[in-house]
């Protein structure tokens, strides 16, 4: 028969473990609040996947995360990611982001320029990423809507060669219940306390 103390001690060891275990489960609904209540934007959020030099010159992926399933975006200029899409034109890739924003804008009142960023590799340009970047880097390069719907890039000489820029990955909303809870999994997987989600969800 326990005694006072002994009782205490193990009604406090037991209130501590059902706070675990409500915390576990809170955690757990966000998880599937966010697979099956998903807002008509997006999936799931993003997450750092990958660096611009991880790409596949061949097929323009990501290891693990085919563009089939999981959309890609880079934060360039903007404090979130923006999605990019990668294009071949007979030779070459090229990254560029989807969503336009304001670029040439220091001073607003004088004008400003709808564009954005590409990164390209592989091309015939002079100054292509195979002939004047190290290996596995990307030459960027701003663009610009011109003029007649035509896009610009002559403009500015861009920032030089890049490799270590990171890539964000998001499941798409196409893809399927199976490959977003995987995705949930990750993303989870990279939260600091996460390790509490490994512990028996039973007492």
């Amino acid at each position: 028969m326990l005694n006072k103390s002994s009782t205490k001690h193990h009604n406090i060891m037991m209130m501590k473990k059902v706070k675990t275990k409500i915390k576990n489960f809170c955690k757990l609904v966000s998880v599937f609040t966010g697979i099956f209540m998903l807002s008509p934007a997006y999936a799931s959020d993003w997450l750092q996947c990958a660096n611009l030099s991880q790409i596949d010159v061949n097929s323009c992926e990501i290891l693990n995360y085919p563009s089939t399933s999981y959309e890609y975006a880079i934060s360039y200029n903007t404090t979130e990611p923006l999605p990019v899409v990668c294009s071949t034109w007979n030779v070459g890739l090229r990254i560029y982001n989807k969503q336009p924003y304001m670029i040439l804008s220091d001073n607003p009142p004088l004008g400003m320029s709808y564009g954005g960023f590409i990164f390209y590799r592989g091309t015939q340009a002079s100054d292509d990423a195979t002939a004047t970047c190290p290996s596995g880097q990307w030459r960027h390069r701003y663009w610009r809507l011109g003029q007649n719907n035509a896009i610009e890039t002559n403009f500015y000489g861009g920032n030089g060669c890049y490799g270590d820029l990171p890539i964000y990955c998001r499941a798409r909303r196409e893809a399927s219940t199976n490959n977003i809870l995987n995705f949930q999994q990750k993303r989870l997987a990279l939260l600091a306390d996460s390790s509490l989600l490994k512990s028996s969800f039973y007492l």
